[in-house]
């Protein structure tokens, strides 16, 4: 069995948060702003490559009109399914709609350590913290959770990258690109430790995060970005984060057209420049406290529009990456438990093939170990729970129930035997009873989650060549050397 067969669900059933006219709807509302109010895009070659395909450009307010058309030419080129690679390919993740996987994502800026103390993060947090995602088999990618604030700005982002290959032979995301020149460095990388770029665009090792700018901008630099990493055969996510209320209209079905139209916009700009690129369909829509003014991932209405973001990379037939998490909890308690569990389970039960946002709190401003830990087990309650109930002759056992009849002895039963295994079992969560509890010393879950931690740090770490590490060293000493 293959890591990725641990995390195969089928083409399990879908929830509806809209109906399917609905989703229709919301399309048609898309193709409506981006005709008639359009799109800012702040690059040359995607406002050249619009414009050729039939867009209305200003050149002025870098804002392109896409007609309907042009959207549906570009759609029509997307790849439905391709592979994340990994450093060891045991670890490679097939995105095709009938696998699930849980991502860490960043880049946070505070590390909550064990008594408690929140502190600025460093570069050695993110290497940790991708040795402890490499040690949890729920946790199928790694990210810069946390930032490394101790390294220079100008390759800053390297070095976030360099950690997570180094603590972990997993798929990495990386989070924080700002322009072309790191994402040829991040390329180059990639391409050492794949063995080429040929061999890096078979099994593209990371995939970018990149954000759109609600409402109905393309980040400065964000497309010419895109380019860059389509060109190389990098998967990337686009990724807009609407606020319901203030970056976008109050109402949920308003904030999801808004939200969709930043999507849409720039796959229109990326397929038509570079077709079959591998883009995700991925966002993290949010709610406005109308008291505080503070933002909210977790809220009914902000779980509501991811939901719907399921149903729209559905309806495109692109792979969809959801934000999740981003519980205001500012340590882990039972707030960041139902918060997250919901909104992990609405995001894969809407169809996502992946979320992202385990191990952070405070609104992803923090990082806690023990996080990362508890979103593993619940990521593996929610993966079970997507795989349904199997009926065929073998688990319908008619044959085993008229056998033992009466009896009722089921325990030792040979069927019981065959598939004992098949139950999904607790690694973190409290199994005993209230007098072994109480004989542990009474230990919380966020106790056990700490200890189990501490258990995957204090193995050795993954092994990583030293004749490729200089050569990372290199790379990232040439980017900084051209930044002075």
């Amino acid at each position: 069995m293959t890591y990725a067969d641990t995390h195969h669900v089928g083409r399990h059933r879908h929830l509806h948060v809209v109906s399917d006219d609905d989703v229709r709807r919301l399309h048609e509302a898309t193709l409506d702003v981006l005709a008639t109010t359009g799109c800012t895009f702040h690059s040359q070659r995607a406002l050249d490559v619009l414009e050729a395909h039939g867009a209305t450009v200003d050149r002025g307010s870098t804002v392109a009109k896409l007609p309907p058309e042009l959207i549906e030419h570009a759609v029509a080129t997307i790849p439905r399914t391709f592979t994340l690679g990994a450093r060891d390919p045991g670890f490679d993740l097939p995105i095709d709609g009938e696998h699930v996987y849980l991502t860490v994502d960043g880049c946070a800026v505070f590390v909550r350590e064990a008594g408690g103390v929140v502190r600025r993060s460093v570069k050695d947090d993110v290497a940790q913290a991708a040795r402890l995602a490499h040690g949890l088999d729920g946790i199928a990618a790694t990210a810069a959770i946390v930032s490394a604030q101790d390294c220079p700005e100008a390759s800053r982002v390297l070095h976030e990258l360099d950690a997570c290959l180094r603590g972990s032979s997993k798929h990495a995301i990386v989070v924080s690109v700002k322009n072309q020149d790191e994402a040829r460095s991040l390329i180059r990388m990639a391409e050492a430790v794949a063995g080429g770029s040929a061999e890096l665009r078979e099994r593209p090792l990371f995939t970018c995060i990149l954000c759109t700018v609600s409402p109905l901008h393309q980040e400065h630099g964000g497309m010419d970005l895109a380019f860059t990493l389509a060109d190389a055969g990098i998967p990337f996510m686009l990724y807009p984060m609407p606020i319901l209320g203030a970056t976008a209209p109050i109402t949920p079905a308003g904030t999801a057209v808004v939200n969709n139209a930043e999507i849409v916009a720039a796959v229109a700009a990326v397929q038509l420049a570079c077709p079959g690129a591998r883009i995700i369909h991925a966002g993290g829509p949010t709610a406005l406290d109308m008291r505080t003014g503070s933002y909210f991932a977790t809220v009914p209405e902000a779980i509501l529009l991811r939901g719907i973001q399921g149903q729209m990379a559905a309806f495109y037939g692109l792979p969809g990456g959801l934000g999740y998490g981003g519980t205001k909890a500012k340590e882990p308690d039972a707030q960041a438990a139902w918060e997250n569990a919901l909104t992990m389970l609405v995001e894969f039960l809407s169809g996502a093939d992946f979320v992202f946002g385990s191990g952070l709190l405070d609104s992803s401003q923090i990082y806690a170990p023990e996080q990362l830990v508890i979103d593993d087990e619940v990521f593996g309650m929610v993966a079970r729970l997507l795989r349904s109930v199997r009926v065929d002759d073998e688990s319908l056992a008619v044959d085993v129930i008229r056998r033992i009849g009466f009896d009722g002895q089921y325990l030792f039963d040979r069927h019981t035997r065959a598939h004992a295994r098949d139950l999904w079992r607790a690694r973190l969560g409290e199994t005993g009873t209230y007098e072994s509890w109480l004989a542990a010393g009474a230990p919380s879950t966020a106790a056990r989650a700490r200890a189990r931690a501490a258990e995957i740090l204090a193995a050795p770490a993954v092994p990583f060549p030293d004749d490729l590490g200089r050569e990372l060293d290199a790379i990232i000493a040439a980017t900084e050397t051209a930044a002075r």
